[in-house]
């Protein structure tokens, strides 16, 4: 299993950082989890969209917004004869007003597009060949979706967005080769709710599920990534921070 990553900042796109985006690929599947502002930059044409497989943790815009750049480039592509297969969206089914009006518009994409946008809830259980996707819901401002890929013996968890009290990912990420996480705030700062989560909670969660390797994400664009790995890393060792157009090897 590699994954290689798009985007890592929110809400927007800082010099080469991107919006959340990570490209995982085993050996049944190409996945991209989430498609933030800007990570179509560090995607490779045609061949990062020939049979990809795209899942959205949540219809917050900074997690969905460059689908239009790759809906626009599937139409051209396959146009030109060079992508075969629709390119497979799944969005969450909205749960909420406040998803409604995203998830329309994800789902009237227009006719300049070449994808088959399909709606999924937490509780199903998506595969493609020997790769399996599952959901875990967490506290957020709307409905927030983690994933957990797996690949015979190998295991990689994205938690989305989420807050800390109520999160399920100690559990649902419980012995994973890694757990890609999130980590909006530092200690210094003040949340005004629970909708994200410290650097230092993000090594909590790690630690308390036991993954082999932690991954923070889901930074403020022009704050050093230094700074959270420097707060995380005291409580969980392991712990790297995500950088755009890296490419690691799950172990």
């Amino acid at each position: 299993m590699l994954l290689k990553v798009l985007g890592t900042v929110s809400p927007h796109c800082h010099k080469e950082k991107n919006c959340p985006g990570y490209l995982v690929i085993t050996e049944d599947a190409k996945l991209l989890l989430d498609c933030g502002n800007g990570i179509t930059r560090n995607l490779k044409y045609p061949e990062d969209i020939q049979e990809l497989t795209i899942v959205i943790s949540h219809l917050h815009r900074d997690h969905y917004s460059d689908i239009f750049s790759i809906a626009y480039d599937s139409y051209v592509y396959h146009n030109l004869g060079l992508l075969t297969n629709k390119i497979k969206v799944y969005i969450p089914n909205p749960t909420s007003k406040e998803e409604l009006l995203d998830f329309q518009i994800l789902t009237n994409l227009g006719k300049e597009q070449y994808l088959e946008v399909i709606p999924y809830n937490p509780q199903d259980k998506l595969n493609i060949g020997n790769t399996y996707i599952t959901f875990s819901s967490n506290p957020h401002s709307i409905p927030s979706y983690s994933m957990k890929i797996s690949e015979q013996n190998t295991a990689l968890v994205y938690s989305g967005d989420t807050g800390y009290v109520g999160n399920t990912i100690e559990t649902f990420a419980a012995g994973s080769n890694l757990l890609i996480c999130e980590s909006t705030f530092l200690k210094n700062q003040k949340k005004t709710k629970d909708y994200h989560l410290y650097a230092h909670e993000a090594a909590q969660i790690a630690k308390k599920a036991q993954v082999n390797e932690l991954l923070l994400t889901h930074f403020w664009p022009d704050i050093d990534k230094n700074i959270y790995l420097e707060e995380a890393k005291p409580i969980f060792p392991n712990t790297k921070i995500a950088i755009e157009n890296t490419l690691i090897k799950i172990k």
